[in-house]
């Protein structure tokens, strides 16, 4: 039976999505796609791939051969819809680019997306529903916990220590056995030498801690 999949999420990370499984599908793998759930009545936008929503996810009857990866990218929003259909007992895949290199030993989770052209060093251990949205390096013996995003070209060097639900802006490094916490805000361009705890954001060359991650959303 060929797996079916479903993208929760309908705005732009749904459809990069959409275009990154296509490749896949294009590449060989076993299954086709069948579209969009709208995570709890979000209003997004499919433009030109609008024909293929399937509606609201509380709504949605996952089907037999159903298999399901998330399209969104903000992490606290990757955890919400992780739990809830991971309480239903569906099935998540791993959407995993052609281009996309796994080297040696890795420990990858489930619900992980793995755009084009990223990399992951042997003996690194990745989560669950983790967004490497393409060119992303992560170095040998990492540790990455769950729901991240990591924007184009961020870096995480050798034996760096992840925690979760992180935004990683594009060019950011994350240098060899610095260690952060969860659901801190790593400025675009910025270099973290030695890391932070939690909910902050870092910026700059050595990035230094701007303030809290709440406090600086509003």
């Amino acid at each position: 039976m060929k797996k079916r999949l479903v993208i929760i999420g309908n705005s732009g990370a749904a459809r990069e999505c959409y275009w990154l499984a296509k490749d896949c599908i294009d590449a060989g793998a076993d299954m086709e796609f069948k579209g969009f759930l709208s995570l709890e009545g979000y209003q997004g936008q499919l433009h030109e791939l609008s024909e293929y929503f399937l509606g609201v996810d509380d709504a949605y009857t996952p089907a037999q051969d159903d298999v399901f990866v998330i399209g969104v990218g903000v992490p606290a929003l990757r955890r919400k819809a992780f739990l809830k259909w991971k309480s239903r007992r569906v099935k998540f895949v791993n959407l995993v680019h052609p281009r996309t290199q796994l080297i040696g030993k890795i420990s990858l989770g489930q619900a992980n997306i793995l755009s084009c052209d990223s990399y992951i060093s042997c003996n690194t251990t990745v989560g669950d529903a983790n967004y490497l949205n393409g060119s992303v390096v992560i170095g040998h013996d990492t540790t990455i916990g769950n729901y991240n995003f990591f924007a184009p070209f961020s870096i995480v060097l050798g034996g760096a220590v992840v925690g979760s639900e992180n935004t990683f802006g594009v060019h950011s490094v994350l240098f060899a056995h610095a260690k952060i916490g969860n659901s801190n805000k790593i400025a675009p361009g910025s270099y973290v030498y030695k890391g932070c705890g939690n909910a902050k954001v870092m910026m700059g060359n050595p990035a230094l801690v701007m303030g809290d991650a709440e406090e600086l959303q509003g």
